[in-house]
């Protein structure tokens, strides 16, 4: 069992990834999980509000709204939004994760278990709208904004599900970086 709160949810996380590899998603339950984990039922539920959000749940989605509202207002839109994505990349925590395994492996679930896809998409969503409204406050009309947002979130999620299902050795951020840069600039 962890030794501190901080690290019981990354080891809940990382022992229901290990079981949903080992016996498909829709197999493992969530009491199965806590008890691999060593935590009460109760405890999983206090760090995953729902199975889904043990490979849905995104630390790193928060901090790309609030990188897009720090770009410039002068940029378009699209361009404000990718660099936005790419900025919030740039931190340390966020990269880190970008380049675990577990996050290669959350995304795999994602792309190959039909289950999961309202719960991905609900959590592309609220990104999407969060990204929205950051461009909106910066002066970018609502359907703009909207238009935008759902640009980078379906760009990001497609490279994210080609990046997962390959294995060229190439990072996640690095997969991000090089073609949301080639978007903006129009690169065949």
């Amino acid at each position: 069992m962890p030794s501190t709160a901080r690290s019981t949810p990354e080891h809940v996380q990382r022992t229901a990834l290990a079981l949903f590899a080992a016996s498909g998603y829709d197999q493992v339950t969530v009491a199965a999980i806590a008890r691999a984990a060593g935590v009460s039922h109760m405890t999983f539920f206090r760090h995953f509000p729902t199975k889904e959000s043990v490979v849905v749940g995104d630390v790193f989605d928060p901090l790309i709204a609030l990188a897009v509202a720090q770009q410039p207002e002068q940029h378009p839109p699209l361009r404000r939004a990718v660099d936005g994505l790419l900025g919030a990349m740039a931190d340390p925590a966020a990269r880190e994760h970008l380049g675990s395994e577990e996050f290669r492996l959350r995304i795999r679930l994602a792309a190959s278990t039909p289950s999961l896809r309202a719960a991905v998409r609900a959590a592309t969503q609220v990104t999407e709208d969060e990204i929205a409204r950051a461009l909106g406050a910066g002066g970018t009309a609502p359907r703009t904004a909207r238009a935008a947002a759902g640009a980078l979130m379906g760009a990001a999620s497609a490279v994210l599900l080609d990046w997962a299902g390959g294995d060229d050795g190439t990072e996640a951020a690095s997969a991000l970086t090089r073609a949301l840069q080639d978007l903006l600039r129009g690169a065949p």
